[in-house]
């Protein structure tokens, strides 16, 4: 090694004098040495020695181009699911000059640059990911599960092929993150999310979180290096949330700029100046006003006591939007009431960010102790809740929107039913009360009941029976304070309905099997104090699924034990439930 440390770092002063240097050759000369001494280095010493640490080991001689599509025709169908399914939402790579690097590639799949042939392969498993099953059987003459174990397998052996673990290209990078994207609905959140935290750790390394590292690339470089470090932070911040884990990655620690509101038309290679950012609705609008908020909640006091707060003497929120209220003001007037709802991608960005601003206000009051929660805000927070499951609603109910469902079911609204069950059952009968249950039940038949959600419905779980509990005892407040007073009982409404009766069929169903499983429910049937939180520790669809089969229905679904949440009182950055996120059949 240390043979190797003299050669390496002696190989500059070879080439200069230091007679008369200069300032910038003196700056050159420093930079090669950390160059020699660290990568070039670390390149002899540790070659191929690294593999096994993710993926296993690259096969020796695999022929890449039998993993690939089998025609040129099929490659440019999975290119065109990925431009009208994820690109949009995601925003990472450049279509102009990408295509026609594609275009070339597919002349000789055999012979395709390695990093390349990663992007590609990433761009393969997220297009297939957001498909249905039906869809690539129509589309391509096969199942989806091959499709995605067959590019899977070529995007994880493309990645050793480039040395993606040493790697400074944003090729390479971008085809790990959209790799980690189209596992994600398989995949354990806890294991996802150290997968992320070694991505994120690449990214720092390539100086993606640093401004002035951006602005030295380029504005195209630069503008694509802002847009793949921010998606890649808010999936490292939504895994996070699911597998029960602070994000420390969305902080005021680093300094990278929001992207441009910028179509990828605009931005061209050879450029010297960023164009201007537009006023009007882009194909990057969504992305970029995902980020504004993003950027604004990680400099916020609320948001940083719950993940980091030693952090909270960085946060500088009137540099970054001011207030929540303030950005959603200017995001209104500024953006969405420019969008044409009729264009599915814009109707998408119109309420996919209107959901997105009331989930961080509904967190901003959670944060509220309770005792100093005023009654408007207690009526604003029911507000939000309610707002961010009707614009969830009014996605999913839309059939031009189907495209977009894989992203929906990543982000599914669920402290706003907790939020809003524990108000209804404090004030069965306040003003928001009839609205409440009317929008819970539009949600929940979008939601839960839909048919293409065949593989692991959210019904058959254990985490289900919770849920419907805290439901049912909802509802029977309302109907025992209607009773005290003299009232008519009212039409019970569709999630409680059609919840209780998924429960008895599944009881039902799993009669056979618990009658042989050692009963281990008790702790669940009786005390939801456990909730919500502990439960975000279910990792996968099948996670204890008979264990809780013995959870009685009957007088024990409404049994008196059923404590009340403190929303305030809990860690709201792992709000949404993981079981809430079952992978599409």
């Amino acid at each position: 090694m240390e043979e190797v440390l003299i050669t390496t770092v002696q190989s500059p002063s070879n080439n200069h004098s230091d007679e008369g240097q200069s300032d910038n050759d003196s700056e050159n000369d420093t930079s090669d040495l950390r160059d020699a001494a660290g990568k070039k280095t670390w390149d002899q010493l540790y070659k191929n020695t690294t593999d096994f640490l993710f993926f296993g080991s690259l096969i020796p001689d695999l022929d890449f181009a039998a993993l690939h599509p089998s025609d040129h025709v099929q490659v440019f169908r999975l290119w065109q699911v990925y431009l009208e399914n994820v690109d949009p939402l995601l925003k990472v790579t450049h279509t102009p000059t990408l295509q026609v690097r594609l275009i070339d590639a597919t002349g000789n799949l055999g012979n395709v640059e390695p990093k390349l042939e990663a992007l590609m392969f990433g761009i393969y498993c997220v297009a297939v990911m957001s498909l249905t099953d039906m869809e690539c059987l129509d589309m391509f003459a096969a199942g989806r599960d091959g499709l995605l174990q067959r590019y899977r397998f070529g995007c994880q052996q493309a990645l050793l092929k480039c040395g993606f673990l040493q790697t400074d290209d944003r090729d390479c990078l971008t085809a790990l993150f959209l790799y980690l994207v189209a596992v994600r609905p398989d995949t354990d959140p806890r294991s996802l999310s150290s997968l992320l935290g070694l991505t994120v750790r690449i990214a720092q390394r390539m100086g993606l979180d640093n401004e002035s590292a951006n602005t030295r690339c380029g504005p195209l470089e630069g503008e694509m290096r802002r847009r793949i470090w921010w998606a890649l932070l808010l999936f490292d911040n939504r895994v996070c949330e699911m597998g029960d884990y602070r994000a420390v990655t969305l902080t005021p620690s680093w300094n990278c700029k929001i992207p441009a509101n910028l179509n990828d038309f605009d931005l061209q290679s050879g450029m010297r100046t960023l164009p201007q950012s537009h006023d009007r609705p882009t194909e990057s609008t969504l992305a970029v006003l995902r980020y504004a908020v993003a950027d604004l909640v990680r400099h916020s006091s609320f948001f940083l006591d719950f993940t980091n707060p030693a952090l909270k003497a960085l946060a500088k929120p009137e540099d970054h939007g001011g207030d929540l209220v303030s950005l959603q003001q200017k995001i209104e007037n500024n953006y969405l009431r420019h969008l044409n709802p009729e264009n599915p991608h814009q109707f998408v960005t119109l309420w996919l960010i209107r959901g997105h601003v009331a989930r961080y206000l509904l967190f901003q009051h959670f944060s509220i102790p309770p005792d100093k929660q005023t009654d408007q805000e207690r009526d604003d927070s029911i507000t939000h809740a309610l707002k961010m499951l009707d614009c969830h609603t009014r996605i999913m109910t839309n059939p031009s929107t189907k495209r977009h469902t894989w992203f929906l079911y990543f982000h599914f609204p669920f402290p706003a039913y907790i939020h809003i069950l524990q108000y209804l059952r404090r004030e069965p009968l306040a003003k928001h009360a009839e609205i409440s249950w009317k929008t819970m039940s539009d949600s929940a038949k979008v939601r839960f009941a839909d048919p293409e959600q065949t593989a692991y419905p959210f019904y058959k779980t254990p985490l289900f029976k919770t849920f419907t509990k805290i439901v049912v005892k909802a509802w029977e407040a309302r109907v025992a304070t209607l009773q005290r007073q003299g009232k008519a009982d009212e039409e019970v409404p569709y999630i409680v309905e059609e919840f209780k009766r998924r429960v008895q069929v599944s009881e039902s169903s799993l009669s056979d099997v618990t009658s042989c499983v050692p009963a281990m429910s008790s702790r669940f049937e009786s005390d939801e104090s456990i909730l919500p939180f502990p439960m975000m520790s279910f990792g996968g669809p099948f996670d204890d699924l008979n264990s809780h089969g013995g959870l009685e229905l009957g007088g024990g679904l409404a049994g008196d034990n059923l404590m009340d949440v403190d929303m305030s009182a809990l860690d709201l950055t792992a709000t949404d439930w993981p079981l809430l996120n079952m992978p599409r059949s």
